[in-house]
């Protein structure tokens, strides 16, 4: 059948962008499939961080992607919205993850011929900042998906108050298989200036809800002598913030920029443990790659999270909003004897989930009636 995916692909940076690009992949097995990415993502004042292309993923960049829609120029929307509708697709699927992307979608939605199949794959179905006006806009495009595709429990609760009649699918993302080959954690250490040392990783953008601030504050209480590797790119001015909080902490390292896919896997096999004390999540990025690499997680238990990690087997779960349970994980993990099962159990949850068997499902929703 033919397909045509909307969505952020290489080399635009981060784990969407990389799902988009394996999907792409997955779907092209079984039909005819282009790609409609963007000119440009966010007007400059909702992406506080630094450029969002990687420039290392330049050459993975999918041959058949057109970079057409650019967020602030209404026509490109409507040009690409007439492309669509003169190719006459069998099925677009169109990938949401924020509302600045509604009222593209909405037009390339309505100009689409009656018989084309809408499939919306939701990464997240709520907002990490919400705002009414921003459920408002979410609500109009996923009241017009003929399926949603959502990625956890939490977020099919949600769909199916937020989009009722629609058909919602619930499909775990697979593991993030970012960053090319895995070096020895002895090696990686070494590179990274840390060789001998316990190593927490905090990874990923740093925005308000991934709770860094909790991290911060947890290694005020930490028992064992661990570096706590803070990796990625601090958003909305919050460097200063962070860098108060780490005042007077010996075992904190910060390095705030952002890591290209060719230095993931460094920080990932560097790491012993892997930090998520999230505020809200559906599903996480950062530990799916974890799990590709055969690291552990300490994670807040809310949103999709307690679906992934497994508490005792993958990692652990401590309580959201809680330094102190934080810190009690992170010495447990390292003054504990558990720390091979859980590595073999992130390991195992890998092998679990494949993007091969993610493609097959999206494949079928495709040539489904």
């Amino acid at each position: 059948m033919k397909v045509s995916i909307v969505g952020p692909v290489y080399p635009y940076r981060a784990g969407i962008a990389y799902c988009t690009t394996r999907l792409a992949e997955e779907l092209a097995k079984h039909h005819q499939v282009d790609i409609v990415s963007f000119k440009r993502q966010y007007p400059a004042k909702f992406y506080p961080g630094g450029s969002d292309i990687d420039e290392t993923l330049r050459e993975k960049t999918p041959k058949n992607a057109r970079f057409d829609v650019d967020i602030v120029r209404p026509l490109t929307w409507l040009g690409t919205a007439w492309r669509l509708r003169r190719s006459k697709p069998d099925a677009v699927v169109f990938v949401w993850w924020i509302w600045v992307w509604a009222l593209p979608y909405l037009v390339m939605i309505a100009l689409l011929p009656r018989r084309t199949k809408v499939i919306l794959q939701c990464h997240n179905i709520g907002d990490k900042e919400p705002a009414r006006w921003k459920s408002w806009l979410t609500d109009r495009v996923l009241r017009r998906g003929d399926v949603l595709v959502v990625h956890a429990e939490s977020e099919l609760l949600q769909a199916s108050g937020r989009a009722r009649g629609r058909r919602i699918v619930s499909a775990r993302l697979p593991v993030h298989e970012l960053g090319g080959a895995m070096p020895f954690r002895d090696d990686a250490k070494r590179a990274l200036g840390l060789a001998g040392r316990n190593v927490a990783l905090f990874f990923g953008h740093l925005r308000p809800f991934k709770g860094l601030d909790l991290a911060l504050r947890a290694w005020r209480d930490l028992r064992s002598d661990v570096v706590l590797l803070v990796a990625g790119e601090a958003w909305w001015e919050s460097e200063a913030e962070y860098r108060t909080l780490a005042e007077g902490l010996e075992h904190v390292r910060l390095e705030f920029r952002f890591i290209p896919d060719a230095e993931i896997a460094t920080y990932f096999a560097a790491a012993d443990v892997v930090l998520a004390p999230y505020r809200v999540e559906a599903q996480s990025g950062v530990i799916l790659t974890a799990f590709h690499f055969g690291r552990a997680v300490i994670a807040a238990r809310v949103g999709g999270i307690p679906q992934i990690v497994q508490d005792g087997r993958t990692g652990y779960l401590i309580p959201p909003e809680n330094p102190s349970g934080l810190a009690a994980a992170v010495d447990r993990f390292f003054q504990g004897s558990d720390r091979e099962k859980l590595e073999e159990g992130a390991r195992e949850m890998a092998r679990k989930h494949s993007w091969e068997d993610y493609g097959n499902l999206l494949s079928r929703l495709v040539g489904q009636p």
